[in-house]
């Protein structure tokens, strides 16, 4: 519940802040460069200790709007005991012509992002995974070369990496909050 409440909060507090704070046109060009870290920690997690999920990102624009880069992320969940780690590569397609309704420096995006992810659990056999993760979200900036992300994504692996109800499942879907920092 606690969760719920403060995405809603956040998602209003950009509402209606976000278009006030944006001057110039995104960074979104041929040559841009993007820093990028999202994920959520939880710090009731799931066996009441700390849940870490983190993705880094350094993207780089091959064209306007298309963008392709190198993607790490880390999870940390049931207290420690599930670890995982992963590698890989996103490419994202930026959509500038569609800024939401009065909402002068939002951009929605898809994407997606394949990573090779190794699984340490103390839930069943350690395992490693291909994981393809489409998604779908929208990039709020605050300045031209400051974005908060916020994007939901449904990832399908090759094996069972993924917790879900202190099960290890193949599938995991959620919403993710982030940051961007934009530079030529």
């Amino acid at each position: 519940m606690k969760k719920t409440v403060v995405l809603w909060t956040m998602i209003c507090i950009l509402c209606i802040g976000a278009p006030a704070m944006a001057e110039d046109e995104p960074m979104l060009e041929k040559g841009a460069k993007e820093l990028g870290l999202s994920g959520n920690i939880d710090l009731e997690g799931t066996q009441g200790g700390v849940d870490v999920v983190i993705d880094a990102s350094y993207g780089y624009f091959i064209a306007r709007d298309l963008e392709i880069g190198p993607i790490i992320s880390f999870s940390r969940t049931n207290d420690g005991d599930i670890l995982s780690y992963g590698v890989g590569a996103f490419v994202d397609y930026h959509i500038v012509g569609a800024s939401m309704v009065g909402f002068a420096r939002t951009v929605p995006y898809v994407g997606a992002s394949l990573e090779l992810t190794a699984l340490d659990t103390d839930l069943g056999e350690d395992q490693n995974a291909l994981a393809l993760t489409p998604k779908v979200g929208i990039k709020w900036f605050l300045r031209s070369y400051l974005a908060i992300d916020t994007h939901f994504y449904f990832s399908l692996a090759t094996d069972d990496i993924y917790v879900n109800d202190n099960e290890l499942d193949s599938y995991d879907y959620g919403f993710n909050l982030g940051l961007r920092v934009y530079f030529q």
